[in-house]
């Protein structure tokens, strides 16, 4: 398992699908200083500061495309590789609790609101950890198979909500200034995991990852704008009202003899989460296994799949718990110290390393 390699397009399609998961659960808590025509601006500073925070990254693969931040650290010094491992391991937990307790809230609040859930949720935790013990390319392969499910759906439901769209609805952008737009791209990246995940994951990627990245960048960049522009032009202010607004528009969209679409929204949703939790899962434990060689990563993805069911039986048991926890200024801090803090410090450090070798040798 060790050895698994996916190709760019397998990769940053399973990164697609993981940040689609990211979007479709969006929660108008994440937006309320600012208005729904603003988050069709908001995706270009999103696309500038996620290019900015991966130049470290870049600059260490491209020195050296074999090995990744963790192993470069572990090389260099064994003392300083063991807090960089805790805060990807952490960071890595705590998207995926997360991510569970989200769909704990969805399928609690919206599909099931009087029906305890739980059992469902650690059915789901549990699949999601057989799909880290396939490994690598299972999840990559698997990736590429719900993207073909997947972008379908999403783009049928927007063609279908094209005549529901109403432009009046579109207040002027930047309406309480820049500040706030930003603010809110830098929330969203934060939110963005999947940054921290390229950081630990490139030397299991062949093929053009420079353009592999860019498109993927892109891409969920513009689904979102997409997103929020029919958000924005169906539902208006009234969106904010909603505690998964992409839902309440799924729910609005309509086609033929279907009056509503939300049930393929939410199927969309529990194929992305699978893929999402299941790398997130694999990461933690393959993390954990280089760190401990002898236990067995199978015991790890276990030990790994129960901690996420009770923390998230915790987290997910009262809601304003789960605000609580659920906080951008932590994600923030994650995704920026694991995309580009670390890496960063990973290419000073070996850089003032090779100056003194070269000094030693003169």
């Amino acid at each position: 398992m060790q050895n698994e390699k996916l190709s760019a397009f397998q990769f940053f399609t399973m990164l697609f699908i993981s940040r689609t998961l990211t979007t479709v659960t969006y929660l108008s808590s994440y937006t309320k200083d600012i208005r729904l025509s603003d988050m069709l601006v908001q995706p270009i500073f999103r696309i500038i500061i996620g290019t900015l925070i991966m130049i470290p990254v870049y600059l260490i693969y491209k020195k050296q495309n074999t090995a990744d931040v963790l192993s470069i650290a572990r090389s260099k010094s064994k003392i300083i590789s063991t807090p960089i491992v805790i805060c990807y391991v952490f960071t890595f937990f705590y998207f995926t609790v997360m991510t569970v307790a989200r769909l704990d809230v969805f399928a609690g609040t919206v599909v099931f609101p009087e029906t305890d859930v739980k059992f469902m949720i650690i059915f789901a935790v549990l699949l999601c950890a057989y799909g880290a013990y396939l490994g690598f390319e299972a999840l990559g392969r698997s990736a590429v198979l719900s993207a073909i499910l997947v972008v379908p759906v999403l783009v049928f439901i927007m063609a279908t909500l094209t005549k529901k769209a109403d432009l009046l609805n579109l207040t002027p952008v930047f309406y309480n200034g820049v500040m706030p737009v930003i603010k809110t791209a830098v929330d969203s990246v934060g939110q963005t995991v999947e940054y921290g995940i390229i950081a630990v994951c490139l030397p299991k990627v062949s093929g053009n990852i420079k353009k592999g990245f860019f498109v993927w960048l892109i891409l969920q960049t513009v689904l979102m704008a997409i997103m929020f522009f029919f958000a924005a032009t169906v539902m208006g202010n009234f969106a904010s009202t909603q505690l998964f607004p992409f839902h309440t528009l799924s729910s609005i969209a309509e086609f033929s003899i279907f009056d509503r679409l939300d049930a393929i929204i939410t199927s969309v949703w529990i194929l992305c989460a699978f893929i999402k939790a299941g790398l997130l899962i694999y990461l933690q434990a393959d993390i954990l296994h280089r760190t401990f060689i002898k236990i067995k990563k199978e015991y790890l993805i276990v030990g790994t799949a129960i901690v996420t069911i009770i923390a998230n039986l915790i987290i997910s048991s009262e809601f304003s718990r789960f605000a609580f926890v659920d906080n951008s200024v932590i994600k923030i801090i994650l995704t920026g110290v694991t995309a580009f803090v670390i890496p960063l410090g990973v290419l000073i450090f070996g850089r003032k390393g090779q100056v003194k070798k070269c000094e030693k040798q003169q």
